[in-house]
């Protein structure tokens, strides 16, 4: 019998998160993607076979894109590496929330049980849209009892992705007439580095007016958009793909409340590759020539 396949994005290798892991453990970007994808599979077979308590899908708190998982311990222990669940908090993969660890779009690294969700999640969605519709030939009658539990959790994200496309004002400054954006965020997103590939402005605002509804002071944002371009810029990362997609940067992990210190050589971040070290000519005490 076959074993089962899970999905990884091609650009995974390449993308900023891999190399914000790498850069925060000091390990190579490739054994990055091979301890990722170590972890992913077991976390989705843990979700493939039960729906325990240890490791359950996350609908009922925040996305349904997400997934819970043990511990950081067990995370360490899983990709054979001290600080691993730590990186992958640093970089936005994991979210952190009291007790509870949570990986973030898990559904870009699913295995077949993952697939069989969706479909059914796809004809709950089908047969609703029908209903409302007027149409009498529905399918309802297939959809079985667990799968309608999904019902609410589709609806409540159909909800969140309606409040996305149509964001609050904030209560600061007034949206441009042509753009819709206010003069906070466009002072946000022209302070914010520059970076190799895409940036969707669109996804930051709306990232943005997220964190704003959930409380964000305006000026805490844009105090950290000034502390990561001067450690981008520091650090020689400005128009690469290390930084940060500002949508990243704006999410839910938020990476604007992060220090963001300029690294030192030889210090906490790391050495300098591009450092070479100075020549010993000392003669050791007791030496004979």
């Amino acid at each position: 019998m076959a074993s089962n396949w899970i999905k990884v994005e091609v650009i995974t290798p390449d993308k900023p998160e891999i190399f914000l892991i790498s850069e925060k453990l000091n390990i190579d970007p490739d054994m990055v993607l091979g301890k990722l994808i170590r972890l992913w599979v077991w976390a989705d077979q843990q979700i493939a076979i039960s729906n325990a308590d240890s490791v359950t899908d996350s609908e009922q708190m925040e996305r349904k894109s997400n997934a819970s998982v043990l511990s950081k311990i067990a995370i360490d222990r899983i990709a054979f590496m001290p600080g691993f669940a730590d990186a992958l908090i640093y970089a936005g993969w994991l979210i952190q929330e009291g007790d509870s660890l949570f990986f973030v779009n898990f559904e870009k690294h699913n295995g077949k049980s993952s697939k069989n969700r969706a479909l059914t999640n796809e004809r709950v969605n089908k047969s609703r849209n029908l209903k409302r519709n007027g149409n009498d030939k529905s399918n309802a009658v297939n959809v079985t009892h667990s799968n309608q539990k999904a019902l609410p959790e589709e609806e409540e994200e159909e909800e969140e992705d309606k409040e996305l496309k149509d964001p609050p004002i904030p209560p600061k400054g007034k949206p441009d007439a042509k753009s819709g954006y206010t003069p906070e965020f466009e002072d946000a997103w022209a302070n914010y580095p520059k970076r190799a590939g895409g940036n969707s402005k669109q996804a930051a605002f709306k990232a943005w007016n997220a964190r704003i509804k959930s409380g964000v002071p305006v000026q805490d944002m844009i105090d950290g958009v000034k502390r990561y371009a001067a450690y981008i810029t520091a650090t020689g990362k400005q128009h690469t793909e290390y930084v940060q997609q500002t949508a990243t940067f704006f999410g839910r992990s938020c990476h604007y409340e992060n220090d963001w210190q300029i690294p030192k050589s030889g210090g906490a971040y790391g050495r300098d590759v591009n450092q070479l070290s100075q020549p010993d000519n000392s003669i050791p005490p007791g030496f004979r020539g």
